[in-house]
């Protein structure tokens, strides 16, 4: 009877355990803080950030919205990702928020850290030549 009551106590306690399903740390503890060694800034200026969509993303070019880690980028970033504004604002030609108005005040050195030197792509995938013919 103490043998069976003992295997009882025993099986709760590892089903108590086991119940609440596993959930290990993928980025570091540096992941958020500005200008860290292990910042997601400095990692994906370095890996670009086409690897965030396994977790982060979905189908779409774009999508950063949750994907299965149901973690937006736009939770913290307003603009998504990239940190532009909104995209409708971004790329509307009205819109005080204008990438073109952005290029035009600030000059192009900004938008070579992610999209490469020759602006053609860079570490996020995205040229400047899909609109503008150089």
């Amino acid at each position: 009877m103490k043998y069976k009551f003992l295997q009882l106590i025993i099986l709760v306690l590892i089903y108590s355990a086991c119940n609440e399903p596993a959930n290990p740390p993928i980025h570091p503890d540096e992941w958020i803080i500005s200008g860290a060694e292990n910042s997601h800034p400095k990692k994906i200026a370095e890996s670009g950030i086409i690897v965030c969509k396994d977790c982060h993303g979905g189908y779409e070019k774009n999508d950063y919205f949750g994907g299965t880690s149901g973690v937006s980028c736009y939770e913290c970033h307003a603009g998504g990702p990239s940190g532009h504004p909104a995209w409708s604002e971004w790329m509307n030609k009205d819109s005080d928020l204008f990438h073109g108005i952005a290029a035009d005040t600030r000059g192009l050195d900004g938008c070579r850290i992610c999209h490469g030197d020759d602006l053609t792509g860079g570490i996020v995938e995205m040229s400047c030549n899909l609109c503008h013919a150089y």
